[in-house]
């Protein structure tokens, strides 16, 4: 346990972030004490042998000791593992092939320790370290071979002068550490592939039941939505009563923030809706079922048909209902935008009236554009709310279009820009003159197009009505 805690304590805090780096920082730590260890082992085995050879081995093994208990200080506090174990080879290195070429040079059993060096390093460090010591050891056996072979230097001679357990304690040292290397890389690298399994086995645990969560998630709101489309008006309804009219619905996700209303006053008379609640998806859903059931209070129930009284009713209902006046946190300030007209046949005239929602008017190729009040319904109430009302007499053939901002804030096309309302108007200005059910193909064929591989950004919803 003290061991494991002191191991813990000396890898560096960013080498923990991940599995494989800890298990590499683990294995950094073990195998350089292990080899600290070892070499304090073998000073009296090298001070009765070799460093009575050369006293400038001396000096080159008393800095690896030296660089030793630096990288034990260095390595915890700022990492830099990998360079830290190439600074510690290009000493050990120097090391070795000064000590290879005074005992023995090609033939000298400290060859074995170069072999054992590269196969370190690649454990301990990296790839590319690895490669590049190989390299560099391939071309110092190529020199000692060649110093050999043009008699530069009598090799043989040289080790016919080392003591008998140098050679023995030479391979011995190198075939220790290189099996206590191997054995410890064998063992973190088995440890970390069965936690690595067990992380894996975890994680496909946890995708089947999030899997079987938004299952459950998605038919709920797919239920939820067959639930709205029973309380929103059906088109078919809305088109038997105004057969030339188009309505283009397309919810962002599976339920809509937006939605349309209608109601039949008599054979004469009709109101129609389009709005946009606050948000989209599940919250928005949950705003168009209580707005519809407040149109339906108010209209169906109260039979109050003024425009402008309608949406003052309505902005109190939705407050009172969300209990927006009570000003706290928990509650509830979304609200709603929207465009509402009442439309007298026998009259040929129609009354608009909104909440932030514009509509576009279009007579002989003239285009119009009414802007509506700048109030929402619902939300924070911040004065008293006014709501216009703009009366035209209709001509045949006239065409209006009420719409949520889906269409116009939908982000796509070749710059990935919103659609806009400029080039809005000139879509309906280039339409108003097809049959309906012609308007609402190209309306939808545009925006599709426009949004290509993107996302839908909004829920969009556009009616159009030609009197």
């Amino acid at each position: 346990m003290i061991l494991s805690k002191i191991i813990e304590n000396a890898i560096f805090e960013g080498d923990k972030q991940t599995p494989d780096e800890y298990r590499k920082g683990k294995f950094f730590i073990l195998s350089m004490g292990i080899l600290f260890f070892l070499s304090i082992v073998s000073i009296p085995y090298y001070f009765d042998s070799q460093f009575n050879f050369d006293p400038l081995l001396k000096k080159f093994y008393l800095l690896t000791m030296v660089l030793f208990l630096a990288i034990f200080f260095i390595y915890p506090k700022y990492g830099h593992r990998i360079l830290l174990a190439n600074i510690y080879f290009v000493i050990t290195f120097l090391l070795n092939a000064y000590g290879t070429y005074k005992n023995g040079g090609i033939y000298s059993p400290d060859n074995f320790s170069g072999i054992v060096i590269i196969i370190f390093i690649f454990l301990v460090a990296n790839r590319l370290s690895g490669y590049i010591w190989a390299v560099v050891h391939i071309l110092l056996f190529s020199f000692y071979y060649y110093v050999d072979a043009n008699n530069w230097a009598d090799f043989k001679a040289a080790l016919e002068v080392m003591p008998n357990h140098y050679f023995f304690g030479s391979l011995v040292f190198g075939l220790v550490f290189g099996t206590i290397i191997i054995h410890l890389h064998e063992n973190s690298k088995e440890s970390y592939l069965k936690e690595l399994a067990k992380s894996k086995a975890d994680l496909e645990d946890q995708k089947k039941m999030l899997e079987m969560q938004k299952e459950d998630i998605v038919s709920s709101i797919q239920y939820a939505r067959r639930i709205q489309n029973a309380i929103l008006p059906q088109e078919d309804t809305i088109y038997r009563n105004i057969p030339l009219s188009f309505i283009l619905y397309k919810p962002r996700d599976i339920v809509s923030g937006d939605f349309f209303w209608f109601h039949e006053i008599d054979g004469n008379n009709y109101i129609i809706v389009c709005a946009d609640c606050t948000g989209h998806g599940v919250p928005g859903a949950l705003m168009t079922v209580i707005g519809s059931n407040l149109l339906t209070q108010i209209i169906t129930e109260n039979r109050l048909y003024q425009p402008a009284a309608i949406l003052q009713e309505l902005d109190v209902r939705i407050s009172t209902t969300l209990k927006q006046h009570k000003l706290k946190e928990e509650y509830v300030h979304d609200g709603m935008d929207l465009a509402m007209l009442k439309v007298d046949k026998q009259k040929k005239e129609f009354t608009y009236t909104s909440a932030k929602r514009p509509a576009i008017f279009i007579r002989d190729k003239q285009l119009q554009e009414f802007k509506g009040s700048k109030c929402s319904l619902g939300g924070f109430r911040q004065g008293e709310k006014k709501f216009e009302e703009i009366n035209i007499n209709y001509l045949e053939d006239d065409v209006i279009y009420l719409f949520t901002d889906g269409y116009i804030d939908q982000f796509g096309g070749s710059d990935n820009k919103k659609f806009m309302i400029k080039r809005f108007r000139e879509l309906l200005l280039k339409i108003h003159t097809k049959q309906m059910h012609e308007q609402k193909q190209i309306a939808e064929h545009t925006i599709n197009e426009w949004i290509g591989n993107n996302e839908q950004t909004d829920d969009i919803a556009l009616i159009g009505i030609r009197f």
